[in-house]
């Protein structure tokens, strides 16, 4: 983003440039004696047009102008320019030549950042601003008249004003095709970042992300005593449901649990697959009391429910462990991982947490 803005103030200081080139030129032809203007009616139309350009300059500067749809406001710029050199072109009959080749430095700029459509508008508020000035000559008879001549530069200008739209339409027409592109590609990101991080069967974070988010949660709680309870959940006799039903029916319920999961924990917690019918759930901001009686409500949820067209019941062993000071994720995860299998040495169908008293002799170790 800061990047986009860098680069709308870099080109509205190359149009700066060319305003005040032909701020310049126009000064210098009232000092040949060639623009029927007073000094103060000089002094007027340059102060006039260079205190709009110039607020325009600042709100895109300050980052004001970002609150709006085109935060560059081109059009509100080269709707000032064109003003500007409509009205140069009215008080320099002589040099209408010259000023009319204005129109055609200000039409570039517009070409990488309005739509088509937007486009047209500008070209064609260009012919009627041309058209004005040359009714306006022609009425009040301030010039001779050629209707050759006329013609002729009226429709060179022209042929020039529909070579810019042409142009303008093939830019806006490659421009939506590199941000459709561009979306494609962040679509595409996404979905790598997501594949990167969840487990294809089951939708739930993978292992590589569960120890991840393991090491942030560590050092978070190290820094500012922030307690959080690991629990690894192991489904009762999976096997048996792989032997009598088949895997396609055991990767059903494992999707199905792992959504019962997923709608048991808080945002701020993490749920993830450890491995086969393994997962891991991660409570943030809560101690070993709190996470027993969370997961001890999660294993009643699991028992209540039937998986799959069969109805098959499930029951989930789980180990729980509070975080020590200091503590590497190896060491918590074999901890859990210990307590897990001691939940199902004991008869399954059961949540083991560490005993508090353990758990405080441990952390006073450490």
């Amino acid at each position: 983003m800061e990047q986009l803005h860098r680069d709308i103030i870099r080109r509205h200081t190359q149009a700066s440039a060319a305003a005040l080139l032909f701020s310049v030129l126009f000064s210098i032809s009232y000092l040949f004696g060639l623009t029927p203007l007073a000094l103060h009616e000089l002094i007027f139309l340059l102060m006039s047009y260079w205190c709009v350009h110039g607020f325009l300059l600042y709100l895109v500067i300050s980052g004001r102008s970002k609150r709006y749809q085109d935060p560059s406001l081109m059009i509100p710029f080269m709707l000032a320019g064109i003003s500007f050199i409509t009205l140069m072109l009215i008080n320099s009959d002589v040099l209408r030549p010259v000023w009319t080749m204005a129109y055609l430095a200000v039409m570039p700029f517009g070409v990488f950042r309005l739509s088509w459509k937007e486009y047209l508008c500008i070209c064609l508020f260009v012919l009627a601003c041309y058209s004005g000035v040359l009714s306006y000559f022609h009425v009040y008879e301030l010039s001779v008249w050629s209707l050759e001549m006329e013609l002729l530069a009226g429709l060179a200008f022209l042929a020039c004003i529909m070579a810019y739209t042409v142009i303008g339409k093939e830019f806006s027409i490659l421009r939506d095709a590199y941000r459709q592109k561009n979306r494609e590609l962040r679509r595409a990101l996404v979905k790598i970042e997501e594949l990167a991080i969840t487990d294809e069967l089951t939708g739930l974070f993978n292992r590589r992300y569960l120890l991840k988010m393991l090491d942030k949660q560590q050092a978070l709680s190290n820094r500012e005593g922030l307690p959080f309870v690991l629990a690894f959940v192991d489904i009762d006799h999976f096997k048996q449901i792989n032997d009598i039903h088949g895997h396609r029916v055991g990767d059903q319920v494992l999707t199905e649990l792992s959504l019962l999961l997923k709608d048991a924990v808080r945002e701020v917690d993490v749920a993830a697959r450890y491995g086969g019918e393994e997962f891991v759930l991660l409570l943030s901001g809560v101690n070993l009391d709190a996470g027993r009686t969370a997961l001890e409500r999660i294993r009643m949820q699991v028992s209540e429910q039937r998986y799959t067209d069969m109805n098959i019941p499930l029951t989930v062993s789980v180990g729980v462990v509070e975080h020590h000071l200091n503590e590497g994720a190896e060491v918590m995860l074999n901890r859990a991982d210990r307590l897990l299998y001691e939940a199902k040495r004991g008869g399954r169908n059961r949540v083991k947490a560490e005993p508090q008293e353990l758990s405080l002799f441990s952390e006073e170790a450490l």
